[in-house]
């Protein structure tokens, strides 16, 4: 497995830089170093602020018409600074090195959401609603398509299943240096993209087909952009279904009548919730296996990042 290169708050299992000088621990994130590659930040601390540190916050007063980042106390207004450096930070970043982001979540600096905005300082009442702070609104503006998480988040089974997923596969394709190459990648993917999206399956078949002849920089550049459209949104069980059934067809005329009885229940089962993918999808790789179909063994759907990472620890 390649590593995917993922920029994450320097608070979440790395540094204690938070505002009572700790940091969050995160055992899942913990186990996360060994596969990913991280490159940690701390947007308050890079515009000076020390740990620990008074806390700031997202404030909206009656006379100002827009958003700051004050301290809770004092008052001090950290806005420009925090814009400064978030839009020269990340514009800095190759968009070409790295994968995805991991944020803290509800910090007035990072987080992408359910941040707490305040009518003042002190013990100003909240104002209702979801807000995203200065450092992640940017990140959100400047890589549109990248995968961002908060380490809440990854909590949920299906939303940590598909951010891995994404980064893994954004990371295997930079290693796509020719049309060979690219001709494999999307043979190995298919099924994968295929419980994405069938028309992008489609769509990223008539790319690699290259009918008008583009310079591989070209179709490289077409692939990935629709790669990323794919991938934008999670899979629903019923694309699920029907890519899981499309693999259980090169086996059905040799399986026995208990067997495909077997994956029958199992597929009604994982319909009504009742077990993960995986289990079907382990009834199926046995069967790859059995029956030696070397083009399903390469098929990145089985495994499509480490599967020590599927379970996540108490």
């Amino acid at each position: 497995m390649v590593k995917p290169v993922i920029v994450i708050s320097s608070c979440i299992e790395h540094d204690r830089c938070r505002y009572d000088g700790s940091f969050i621990a995160s055992k899942y994130v913990k186990k996360l170093k060994e596969y990913l590659e991280f490159i940690t930040v701390c947007p308050e601390m890079a515009i000076g602020l020390p740990s620990p540190r008074e806390s700031i916050r997202l404030v909206k007063r009656d006379n100002v018409g827009h958003i700051q980042l004050l301290g809770s106390k004092s008052g001090t207004d950290f806005t420009d600074k925090m814009n400064d450096f978030s839009e020269t930070y990340l514009r800095k970043l190759d968009p070409q090195k790295i994968d995805g982001f991991i944020l803290k979540s509800k910090s007035p600096s990072c987080g992408i959401g359910q941040v707490k905005l305040y009518k003042d300082i002190l013990k100003a009442p909240l104002i209702t609603g979801r807000h995203t702070g200065f450092f992640g609104g940017k990140v959100k503006e400047i890589f549109p398509t990248f995968p961002i998480e908060h380490e809440m988040r990854l909590t949920n089974d299906e939303i940590r299943e598909h951010f891995l997923i994404t980064v893994f596969t954004r990371a295997r394709y930079k290693e796509v240096k020719s049309m060979k190459d690219l001709v494999k990648f999307h043979s190995d993917n298919k099924y994968l993209f295929m419980v994405y999206n069938q028309s992008s399956l489609n769509r990223l078949g008539n790319i690699v087909a290259n009918h008008e002849k583009y310079p591989l920089l070209e179709v490289k550049e077409k692939y990935f952009d629709e790669m990323l459209k794919t991938l934008n949104r999670m899979p629903n069980r019923k694309r699920n279904i029907n890519t899981l059934t499309h693999i259980y067809g090169y086996f059905k005329k040799d399986l026995r009548i208990k067997e495909k009885a077997f994956f029958t229940d199992s597929i009604a089962k994982y319909e009504a919730g009742l077990i993960p993918i995986s289990a079907v999808l382990s009834v199926l790789r046995s069967w790859v296996i059995r029956f030696e179909n070397e083009y399903l063994l390469s098929q990145t759907l089985f495994e499509p990042y480490p599967v020590e990472l599927s379970e996540f620890p108490d």
